[in-house]
């Protein structure tokens, strides 16, 4: 009996890779990123990715990913308080059409090695365990806070495994108040730590980057959340899908 339920343990564990993604804007010269998602994130990925995409249309749209902007004056006024910013999902994916988990994360790596390591040359693997964070709309993706659980490995230009590390990233928030936040840092509305995926894979790509690469970790940069409301504003989360 333990050893058939350690063989089941191993076959839940086994990860299986998702289709490559398409049109991400960092371009990727003489390296390539794969994304590989274990069975239960990869069985329910059509529908994170069409719910993260219809967010991400909404907020485009109106400065708000929420379906009623008028919640609070953090999603009524964001638009216009935010106007010079460039957010994460703009810049990194200018076509909302393919924002999906997969090339987010192909994006935030590339446009960071293109930064930090602009000679490498070989493949970056992800093997993405578990995503959380405290809000989502997606079950699967709700938990206590926010983080992600994977391994990250350093692949050279032949095909052979330098090294692989384990990560597990607990989002640590880094707010401003510059409402018209152009860089280096991957800019996200505040609210996205908890009912978006965004930010906490932007946090994963910084930490798995920065633990192959530790001497370029001033180069590597992870997610900002861009603050709106008022010392007193009251953020109502959830329903926003």
């Amino acid at each position: 009996m333990a050893r058939l339920i350690a063989s089941l343990a191993t076959v839940a564990a086994v990860l299986i890779a998702m289709p490559a993604g398409a049109t991400i804007a960092p371009p990727m010269n003489g390296y390539s990123v794969e994304v590989v998602f274990s069975p239960k994130l990869a069985k329910n990925m059509e529908r994170i990715n069409r719910v993260e995409q219809t967010l991400e249309k909404r907020f485009r749209k109106n400065g708000t990913d929420r379906p009623n902007p008028r919640e609070t004056a953090v999603h009524r006024f964001a638009k216009n308080q935010t106007e010079g910013t460039v957010w994460a999902g703009e810049r990194l994916i200018p076509d909302v059409d393919e924002y999906t988990v997969e090339n987010l994360v192909k994006a935030l790596t590339a446009d960071n090695i293109n930064r930090a390591v602009p000679d490498f040359r070989g493949t970056i693997r992800y093997e993405i365990r578990s995503i959380k964070t405290s809000d989502h709309s997606v079950a699967l993706l709700r938990g206590v806070s926010s983080y992600v659980i994977g391994k990250v490995s350093l692949i050279d230009s032949d095909g052979k495994v330098l090294r692989t590390e384990k990560i597990s990233a607990n989002l640590v928030v880094d707010p401003t108040v510059d409402t018209s936040y152009k860089g280096p840092k991957y800019a996200f509305l505040e609210t996205e730590d908890s009912d978006r995926v965004g930010p906490v894979l932007s946090y994963f790509v910084e930490k798995a980057l920065e633990r192959l690469w530790p001497d370029r970790k001033d180069e590597i940069h992870g997610p900002v959340l861009v603050r709106v409301s008022g010392p007193n504003e009251t953020i109502i989360e959830g329903g926003s899908f």
